[in-house]
């Protein structure tokens, strides 16, 4: 599949919400983007994704370029998160079972403070190898009713047994899957020409929130919002910013997204670092602030990880012959073309 600037560019929005979204003090904001922001990442992967290649070759490629970086990540913020949240703490080998080994091995909702989104990845890994599995198996037609049933365990895992989660939230897969399914079956539609439809329906949903319904997205909680109506929310919202994200490829502001959604992925896993630094650490208790300085130094990170193949491959999960480093070999490495 050729590049597309615009995936770049919606990723960037969609990962500035995710910062916005941990940090934001605004409940109507909060809302608003969980209302969607993970969904877009789930509709992203479906629309590049590629059945071209074997089941084992697909888990090899996506161990490397997820599950590696995940692991690279994790072996070292979750001892500073440890560090930093028992300062007093012995370390005794009981403990060390309980708050760090365990946690790292089961993840989830195990993860929290500056490790609190791992959980997104494993997850994001499961269903994609699931979704790989059934794509290159079936019909698009039967894919979409298997996607289906497991919405429907997913609000059934919501309502009746919220508290249980599996390790690696495998769980969340359930409600994943129908996204990443439908962004399959979209990329071979025009979408733009159904925008004011998405505008309405997008608007309709942000209104549910002003008027004190909680139409949001929590997908580690377990929280899925209002049956269907959330689902179909997400969908509207993401087509929109999707329209929005074509129009601003080809301008400045819309290379500034592209450039921060080339980065996504290490600005996913370190911001949470950034911004709880600075507020524990610096007292700096605006969001605004935390905000900005944790996507611009998350962005630097990534430009110099970027730079030694050691770093390329195991932060950023590239393979080990690619060089120079450049976005297109990060892109590359993510399975899109």
């Amino acid at each position: 599949m050729k590049r597309q600037i615009w995936i770049d560019v919606l990723k960037g929005l969609g990962i500035i919400s995710v910062v916005v979204g941990h940090i934001t003090y605004n409940r109507l904001l909060w809302n608003t983007i969980f209302m969607f922001h993970m969904p877009l990442f789930f509709l992203l992967g479906g629309w590049l994704h590629n059945t071209n290649i074997s089941q084992r070759t697909y888990l090899k490629a996506k161990a490397h370029s997820l599950l590696l970086p995940y692991l690279s990540f994790l072996l070292i913020l979750w001892p500073l998160e440890l560090l930093v949240a028992f300062p007093d703490q012995r370390w005794t080998a009981a403990w060390l079972q309980t708050e760090l080994i365990k946690p790292m091995l089961v993840g989830g909702q195990l993860l929290t403070g500056f490790a609190a989104v791992f959980w997104f990845v494993t997850s994001y890994f499961l269903m994609q190898q699931l979704m790989h599995f059934l794509l290159r198996r079936y019909s698009l037609q039967r894919c979409a009713l298997i996607c289906a049933v497991m919405l429907v365990c997913a609000y059934l895992n919501a309502l009746l047994f919220r508290p249980l989660w599996l390790p690696w939230s495998a769980n969340a897969v359930l409600i994943a899957a129908p996204f990443y399914c439908i962004g399959y079956w979209a990329r071979s539609r025009d979408i733009a020409k159904f925008a004011p439809v998405f505008v309405v329906v997008a608007l309709t949903a942000v209104a549910l929130n002003v008027f004190g319904y909680h139409n949001v997205f929590d997908i580690k909680a377990t929280d899925y919002g209002f049956p269907v109506v959330t689902f179909i929310s997400a969908l509207a919202c993401v087509a929109v910013l999707a329209i929005i994200a074509r129009h601003l490829q080809s301008n400045i502001l819309g290379r500034g997204l592209a450039a921060i959604g080339g980065a996504s992925m290490t600005i996913m896993f370190l911001h949470q670092f950034v911004q709880l630094m600075m507020a524990k650490k610096l007292g700096i208790s605006q969001a605004l602030p935390r905000i900005a300085v944790a996507l611009l130094v998350c962005y630097l990170i990534h430009q110099l990880f970027k730079m030694s193949p050691l770093t390329a491959r195991f932060f950023l999960g590239l393979p080990a012959t690619k060089k120079p480093f450049g976005a297109a070999d990060l892109a590359a490495s993510k399975g899109i073309r």
